[in-house]
């Protein structure tokens, strides 16, 4: 029997190839890649685009939990954006917990750590663990509507509003979904914002920094809901279970309604820290 000539693998070039410099030229060629198909997306801003590729690359794992990301400029020459693009694309994910940034320590993809105050206004909890759990993805719709509801009563004299409905994808496998309401007069551009800009998006900055809203304080009620078949297929979740539906009203320093929010997140896998 003719034996076949078989190569055994070399240990200096496995590691080689699994060295932190082989790592980093991955992870450029994938942003690469990623940025010129973020960008063939037409009305994509490069600072959407350069967002969503640092998300793809944490979600197929090209960046790991506690990894450091390139510095600003080395980011820069990567994504091929400014320097401003690089520096509004990684606050945003700041904003999100996404990443985590510390002066002398870098920039590096969020772990364990707490999430901030400034990204909910309370936090999902896993009940086994009581660790927070971050949203990894989202899907995002725009829309003026005249329905009335909660949000009608608490935004008083308004008779139009901006509806911003988000479906998103939990760290832990789940969903959430969330709507947000505004006066349209407010925040009238927002009918003309392309939904993935608000993708992977802290909307509270968002609406401060486009729309000078800035919301001071939020008051909530939290009570548990089983969603109708209607329900769930509108707002991606699982029809009979039950949720928590949490009514966030959102108020300037001068105490004048900003927004309001209504989300529905299992109450059988999270507990809520405000």
């Amino acid at each position: 029997m003719l034996e076949t000539n078989r190569r055994r693998p070399d240990p200096a070039q496995a590691a080689k190839q699994n060295s932190p410099a082989a790592a980093l030229r991955s992870l450029e060629r994938f942003l690469r890649k990623e940025m010129r198909a973020q960008l063939s997306v037409a009305g994509r801003t490069k600072r959407t685009a350069a967002r969503l590729a640092l998300v793809a690359a944490i979600r197929e794992g090209h960046l790991q939990p506690g990894d450091l990301l390139p510095a600003e400029k080395a980011l820069t020459d990567i994504l091929g954006v400014s320097l401003g693009t690089t520096q509004a694309a990684l606050r945003q994910l700041q904003q999100t917990g996404t990443i985590v940034r510390r002066r002398g320590d870098g920039t590096r993809v969020a772990s364990a750590e707490p999430l901030s105050q400034t990204v909910w206004h309370f936090r999902f909890l896993d009940k086994s663990t009581l660790r927070p759990v971050r949203f990894q993805a989202q899907q995002v719709d725009i829309f003026s509507t005249t329905a009335k509801g909660p949000w009608s009563a608490f935004l008083e004299g308004a008779d139009r509003f901006i509806r911003i409905a988000r479906q998103m994808h939990m760290s832990d496998g789940s969903r959430v979904y969330a709507e947000m309401f505004l006066d349209e007069a407010t925040a009238h551009g927002l009918l003309e914002t392309a939904p993935d800009e608000l993708d992977m998006v802290n909307i509270r900055p968002y609406l401060e920094e486009i729309f000078g809203l800035h919301t001071a304080s939020a008051r909530h009620v939290v009570q548990t809901a089983t969603l109708t078949s209607a329900q769930a297929r509108a707002f991606g979740l699982e029809r009979g279970a039950t949720y928590f539906e949490i009514h966030a009203h959102a108020f300037s320093g001068e105490g004048a309604p900003v927004y309001f929010q209504r989300i529905y997140a299992s109450s059988s896998r999270y507990a809520l820290d405000f």
